[in-house]
């Protein structure tokens, strides 16, 4: 399996290619975000919010978000909603945006999802394991906290403000998902999440 890091929207078709397993695109509002993101942090006003929209529907982050984010932020969500859209075929789309100060899926795991695209606007990136480089008798021993990475491989990290699109369990019976947990470490974080929803 191989991953696709570009700087251009149009790279995420690669998704269906049956040897991607994750596509991971630059932004050029990213470091905009970020400073706003940081911010919207060190406020406290969002420590959890959860909506789901129509894929085409610019207004709806802004009336998610209030008077919490300007504008940089909702108009993000609502590209990357629109994106996934036109992607994806899916008329709906499930939104996440959460404020993170210690981690929330701290185990390697797949998500029983077709896919989803994850947004680290502050903070570390999402850490993941290539396919070919997942010790999977590791991966499938509940008792152990030992990270599932075969002996001289590397655990990646998403970059931050990337917009990265990652398969899940449920994209087709050949593929069981890209390996995945929040990152190590201390520091808070804003992540945004967007799941297709059909």
């Amino acid at each position: 399996m191989r991953q696709v890091i570009s700087d251009q929207l149009c790279d995420f078709a690669s998704i269906y290619d049956d040897d991607v397993e994750l596509v991971s695109v630059s932004r050029p509002q990213a470091d905009l975000c970020a400073t706003l993101s940081k911010r919207l942090i060190s406020s406290r006003q969002i420590p959890q919010l959860r909506w789901v929209q129509h894929a085409d529907d610019s207004a709806a982050p802004g009336r998610a978000l209030a008077a919490t984010a300007d504008a940089p932020l909702p108009d993000q969500i609502s590209q990357a909603s629109d994106m996934l859209g036109q992607l994806l075929g899916c008329a709906r789309v499930g939104v996440r945006l959460e404020t993170l100060s210690v981690p929330m899926c701290p185990r390697f795991h797949v998500d029983q999802v077709p896919c989803r695209l994850l947004i680290t606007l502050s903070g570390k990136g999402t850490e993941w394991i290539p396919h070919g480089d997942v010790d999977w008798d590791v991966f499938a021993d509940i008792e152990t906290s030992a990270p599932p990475v075969r002996a001289e491989k590397q655990i990646q990290q998403l970059t931050t403000g990337h917009w990265s699109l990652l398969k899940g369990g449920a994209w087709n019976d050949s593929f069981s998902g890209v390996v995945h947990r929040s990152p190590r470490g201390v520091g808070e974080r804003l992540l945004l999440s967007l799941d297709p929803i059909y």
